[in-house]
């Protein structure tokens, strides 16, 4: 039966629920696996004597994961929707924490973490994104942004408690729960991703179904109005310079923020002698300015020109990996976790909306899933490349300081960055 086709904009837009759904998705992602695995790190290093190098490299493998599959994973996402691959993504992610509880070898370990790695590439950001993508455009950057808030509170919430379990019951037994968790609010979560507005007779942003398609959304001053929407496919965002510019500038954040997801609570505890509770209560403090940050970043990405935030998002996380590495007391670790968090949460949004912005709703999960194999590389080296510097030299403090640097220096990659060209055969009459 036809889908019920309404003629005046509803009072109640499903596309806010889309976003609560990614929202409890990036709780569960930040907190016991992008930002929790770290807390696992040093139990590991003290019960098996595995260096840093050999710990890192598990996340690395994580990144090569993303890399590989994460054009599948978009080809998927859009061919069966977001619903069916995130709730599958969260089973695998819920099996892979709970036989990290029964590891016994490195190679166990590393086995682990690749079914975690596929876990959280189907059920992850991925799939978030390209579900928000297809309910907002004209609002598109705050939606994002308030989806990923579940990052901040991932960080708030989730650390702490998973830094208690490890310290009270055990890392094994707080990995085995953590598993459990994912099962009970990750799968439902699921269920709230539904596909393109279009299929329940709506459009993007709650317009009114009747309205002119081609009709441009006035736009607050300062900004670019939106004009009719157009759908590159991925051949055609491949042959634009704006997609290896936005992936370009993308990798160059990635330099920190795939290192201080493994090294941070490590740095604290050994490079700063920061207690394990105090390091939380920092990654805490980290998690709420983020949050700060990408509320930020959705309101201004929406109203201003985005590449320019990019640029300043990006500076902004390379500075704080510098404050971070020259930083020796309680107070420097409060300023890092501060600087990091604002700027890490600012840009995070941006990038997203950018290339969509670019390259339209239609094949998007496609296009942003290819896109991780230009990333891949400095997330799967930055860490191990940290790892191994900390294990030859004793500090971080050497690594932290090129990888931060690294990442000032590609913040103005957005500078260059350009509209492309529309294809024709794609735009709409």
């Amino acid at each position: 039966m036809a889908p019920y086709t309404p003629q005046r904009r509803p009072r109640f837009f499903y596309g806010w629920v889309v976003v609560a759904g990614g929202f409890l998705n990036q709780v569960l992602n930040s907190g016991l696996g992008y930002q929790g695995f770290g807390t696992f790190l040093l139990h590991l290093e003290r019960e098996f004597g595995w260096s840093k190098a050999q710990l890192a490299a598990a996340r690395s493998l994580m990144q090569i994961e993303n890399g590989l599959m994460g054009p599948v994973e978009g080809v998927l996402i859009d061919k069966f929707g977001p619903q069916k691959i995130m709730q599958g993504g969260m089973f695998l992610f819920g099996i892979g924490l709970i036989l990290l509880s029964y590891i016994q070898t490195l190679w166990h370990y590393y086995a682990v973490f690749w079914v975690v790695a596929i876990g959280m590439g189907f059920g992850g950001y991925l799939v978030t994104i390209v579900a928000i993508n297809l309910w907002f455009r004209r609002r598109r950057t705050l939606a994002f942004s308030i989806s990923t808030l579940g990052l901040g509170v991932g960080g708030i919430l989730v650390i702490p408690l998973l830094v208690w379990a490890q310290q009270t019951v055990g890392w094994r037994e707080a990995a085995f729960a953590s598993g459990l968790a994912t099962w009970a609010i990750g799968i439902p979560a699921g269920f709230l991703l539904k596909g393109a507005p279009e299929q329940y007779g709506l459009k993007p942003d709650g317009e009114s179904p009747n309205q002119s398609e081609n009709a441009d959304i006035a736009k607050p001053s300062g900004s670019q109005e939106m004009g009719p929407e157009t759908h590159f496919t991925l051949g055609e965002a491949l042959r634009t310079p704006a997609y290896w510019l936005i992936g370009l500038g993308h990798s160059s954040s990635l330099l920190v923020i795939s290192t201080v997801s493994v090294h941070q609570f490590a740095h604290m505890e050994q490079g700063m002698g920061i207690s394990p509770h105090f390091a939380a209560l920092m990654v805490g403090v980290m998690n709420a300015i983020n949050m700060i940050g990408r509320l930020s970043g959705g309101i201004l990405g929406d109203r201003f020109e985005k590449r320019y935030l990019c640029v300043v998002g990006t500076l902004g996380t390379g500075l704080s990996m510098i404050v971070f590495a020259l930083a020796s007391s309680m107070s420097g670790a409060l300023l890092y976790a501060s600087v990091y968090g604002f700027f890490w949460g600012l840009r995070g949004p941006l990038v997203e909306s950018l290339r969509a912005d670019y390259f339209g709703r239609e094949h998007y999960g496609t296009i942003a899933g290819t896109s991780s194999l230009v990333t891949m590389p400095s997330s799967v080296l930055s860490p191990v490349f940290a790892g191994y510097l900390a294990d030859v030299l004793g500090n971080y403090i050497a690594a932290f300081l090129i990888l931060g640097i690294g990442c000032a220096l590609g913040s103005t990659v957005f500078l260059f960055v350009r509209p492309p060209k529309q294809p024709n055969t794609f735009q709409k009459q």
